[in-house]
């Protein structure tokens, strides 16, 4: 200390040359910076006039006085004179700090000044930093206020509000440097736009879209104007978290504020809205853009496209691909992608190959996800023969072709039956290094198995196992299958056991796979006893099972037994599956036994499987076959109130069983309702109803009545029916005619009936049996024998062999 006191005036350089001392070691003994010791204004040297007004040295009261004679006044006056230092200025700042000078509102407030007017970001910035996270200094919001009120350069006041801002973010959190944001625009210091967007990111970064929006609420309230940034930042936050239509708000404020997004601006919106699923909203804001002339980036298209293509809705992606390259954009492979993946999904190979062409005019070259697209629509088609063709160009073409691929065109060549081509692909495989993984050998084992070539599926699952490549429930399942249609029943069983040695244990589907093949190849017995063991062992989904056995007895004509189980399963509160339920009731209608297929579909509806309107109409006709047409009309009913339309299959079914037991009036009141529903009757119908008049008519007594008035009337009701049909534009097919034929024998026009005949023949008709046994049976009727025998001679001579009834026509009357 003794230094100090016998240099007062001396800077601290002179200090080191009177004692000889280094730099270093009278920085030890110093509290004050070197820099700012040493610290000579540039321009204070220019003039020897001002040099009472400079120091000879930093200020030396502070070293003297060790801070105890300053004030803040000379702190601020020695802070002016280092105005053109900022560096040296922060430096004696500090120093003053650190030997025990208190700063108050007015140093901090010129030292800010100093810095900001300067450009010291970084310096400000570190600055803010110490007196937040430290404490050391004031209060933020009294210290703005003081600079506001002393300073009138308001571009160093937004540059320390900037710096305050960016320091505060990294002191607190989101939600409190938006409070500090708004108190510093409340007090006049507003930030910059810069600062409002840095306050976004750093909302948007650590607090979500909540916080985001909590901060542009408060720019709005205070009436800043953001930038396309800004817009940029808050609505990439609400897309992140699936938030469009608050996006899409804030965007309409935004821009009707005066924000002009630049072209990656519109881009990233319209990307987002389509990350959001909100098509419709980006396509319209598109064609809007377009209109207008304002630019987006093609990856914007594309985005725009992929999801209308995703929607199927092919015709506006395709024009807004035609809109892209009418602009001036080059065609990229993306929009011609996402089209002909979208195309081949509908199956629609004509558009598929439409947009490839036009693709390839374009000289844009192919990848394997296009060349996969357009393989798997060939496949989707059943143009097995294509696949394999275009497979070929490809790999000539030098297209790379991955596993996929290769799957592809074994799969076609197996459903071609070329089994060799598809062996040949999977050694292609392995020449290129590719490794063939279970779904290539189980589609080869598949192929085989398709052919019957047992052995030969047999060498691939070998080949496959020593490959190390492990099969799956699916592998076995096709080989199982395989083996159990081709009779081998001893391998099947070893090969379940052969699944479980594997770790794989066989599922319902597995078993139910095996089943069904033992029954369509006849071994009813196997079936059984593997159905046996599997259910008394037990296993999940047995009614997968339960389904395949049933299936299994009805293929193989046990219509009874399949029965029988239905209903044991049915009692053990289970359900085979649709189909089987809907093959079960078809073979019990068409054995007669309709109380049993009532009795299926009662159990259905009771475990809420509504049947199909096939086995609807099954059972409404097996009712209507016995004459039990309460139980028929019961049906219908409860089909219609299930939420089924009824055809006109349906209708037919039910007017015909009505006209077998004689209630035309019912018939003819479903035909009229089956009209006024829209139902157009055919000619089915029609000719159901022409034969229950005739029937009708034929069966009533006549008492009172003539011969020929009988004949006039029911050649009205013919000619009524006729006209309705004309006007429908419904021709008579060959039952239609015999119908016709019959009536008008039976109404003893028989010039008619032979009319008819003969118009049947003009029209390309050939007349079956019942139309020649129709028309015999009427010449015999009124004695002209000779002409029915002449008619059934033309009959033999066309090669139809007559029956019982024909032969008992013809000698009843000769």
């Amino acid at each position: 200390m003794l230094l100090w006191r016998l240099q007062h005036r001396k800077c601290v350089a002179e200090c080191c040359r009177h004692v000889r001392a280094s730099p270093a070691e009278s920085y030890a003994r110093c509290r004050f910076s070197l820099l700012a010791a040493s610290a000579q204004p540039a321009d204070y040297t220019s003039s020897s006039d001002d040099a009472d007004e400079r120091p000879s040295c930093a200020p030396t009261e502070t070293v003297q006085r060790r801070g105890g004679g300053l004030c803040s006044a000379r702190v601020v006056q020695n802070l002016q004179l280092l105005k053109r230092r900022p560096d040296v200025a922060l430096a004696y700042f500090k120093d003053t700090e650190s030997i025990g000078f208190s700063h108050d509102l007015s140093t901090y407030a010129e030292i800010i000044d100093i810095l900001s007017s300067s450009g010291q970001s970084r310096m400000l910035f570190s600055l803010f930093r110490e007196i937040i996270s430290h404490g050391s200094g004031p209060e933020v919001l009294p210290l703005m206020d003081h600079l506001k009120r002393t300073r009138t350069a308001s571009d160093s006041l937004v540059s320390a509000a900037n710096c305050l801002v960016t320091a505060y973010i990294t002191c607190y959190d989101a939600q409190d440097t938006i409070g500090l944001f708004g108190e510093l625009c409340r007090l006049g210091v507003v930030p910059s736009v810069w600062a409002c967007n840095v306050l976004l990111k750093f909302a948007a970064d650590r607090g979500g879209s909540e916080i985001v929006l909590s901060a542009y609420d408060q720019m709005k309230l205070l009436r800043l104007t953001l930038d396309a940034h800004a817009l940029g930042i808050i609505t990439r936050s609400l897309f992140q978290e699936k938030k469009a239509d608050k996006a899409f708000e804030v965007w309409v404020e935004m821009i009707e504020s005066g924000a002009k997004p630049d072209i990656s601006g519109y881009s990233s919106f319209l990307t987002g809205l389509c990350d959001c699923g909100k098509i419709d909203l980006a396509y319209a804001i598109l064609q809007e853009i377009i209109r207008e002339g304002i630019q987006v980036d093609a990856m914007a298209y594309n985005k725009v496209m992929d999801g209308l293509c995703k929607k199927m809705r092919l015709e506006e992606a395709e024009k807004l691909l035609e809109n892209k390259i009418r602009l001036g954009f080059t065609p990229d492979i993306y929009g011609y992608s996402y089209l002909i993946r979208s195309y081949c999904k509908k199956g629609n190979i004509l558009k598929v190959l439409d947009h490839y062409q036009a693709m390839e005019s374009h000289g844009l070259q192919t990848n394997c996800h296009i060349v996969s697209y357009l393989l798997q629509c060939f496949t989707k088609v059943g143009m097995s023969s294509h696949v394999t063709e275009y497979f070929q160009k490809f790999r000539d073409s030098g297209v790379h072709l991955d596993g996929v691929l290769y799957n592809i065109a074994m799969e076609a060549y197996c459903k071609l039956g070329n089994m060799d081509e598809a062996v040949k692909l999977l050694v292609e495989m392995k020449t290129d290094g590719l490794a063939p993984d279970r779904i290539h050998y189980t589609c080869l084992i598949k192929g085989y198995c398709s052919k019957g070539d047992i052995p030969n599926a047999q060498q691939v699952f070998e080949e496959m196992l020593k490959a190390n490549v492990k099969p799956d429930v699916v592998t076995y399942n096709i080989l199982a299958s395989g083996f159990c249609r081709s009779g081998f029943v001893t391998e099947v069983f070893d090969l379940l056991d052969h699944m479980q040695d594997q770790g794989l244990e066989p599922n319902s589907l597995t078993y139910g796979v095996a089943i069904d093949g033992f029954c369509r190849r006849g071994n009813l017995s196997e079936a059984e006893v593997l159905f046996n063991i599997v259910e008394e062992r037990g296993i999940d989904h047995i009614e997968v099972l339960y389904s395949s056995m049933v299936c299994g007895y009805l293929n193989s004509g046990w219509t009874d037994h399949a029965y029988v189980l239905f209903l044991r399963v049915a009692n053990q509160g289970k359900l085979v599956d649709h189909f089987s339920c809907s093959k079960l009731i078809n073979d019990l209608c068409r054995d007669g036994n309709a109380q049993g297929a009532s009795n299926v579909c009662s159990t259905m509806l009771e475990k809420n499987a509504v049947p199909d309107l096939i086995s609807y109409s099954k059972l409404i006709a097996a009712y209507c076959q016995t004459g039990d047409m309460h139980n028929a009309r019961l049906w219908f009913h409860d089909m219609i109130q299930r939420g089924l339309s009824a055809d006109v299959i349906v209708y037919t079914v039910l007017m015909n069983g009505y006209c077998k037991v004689g209630r035309m009036q019912e018939a003819c009141t479903l035909f009229v309702q089956m009209t006024s529903l829209g139902i157009k009757p055919d000619v089915v119908a029609y000719t159901v109803l022409l034969d229950g008049n005739l029937k009708e008519d034929l069966q009533k007594c006549w008492q009172g009545i003539s011969k020929e008035r009988r004949s006039v009337l029911l050649r009205a009701k013919q000619n009524q029916l006729l006209s309705s049909m004309k006007e429908m534009e419904i021709e008579p097919d060959v039952p239609c005619y015999t119908v016709l034929i019959d009536g008008q024998c039976k109404a003893d026009y028989l010039e008619e009936a032979r009319g008819l005949f003969d118009e049947m023949l003009q029209k390309g008709l050939a007349p079956d049996l019942h139309a020649y046994t129709a028309l015999i049976n009427g010449y015999c009727s009124q004695g002209e024998i000779a002409k029915a025998e002449d008619l059934f001679q033309e009959m033999v001579d066309r090669g139809i062999k007559p029956d019982v009834l024909t032969f008992s026509v013809l000698n009843q009357k000769s």
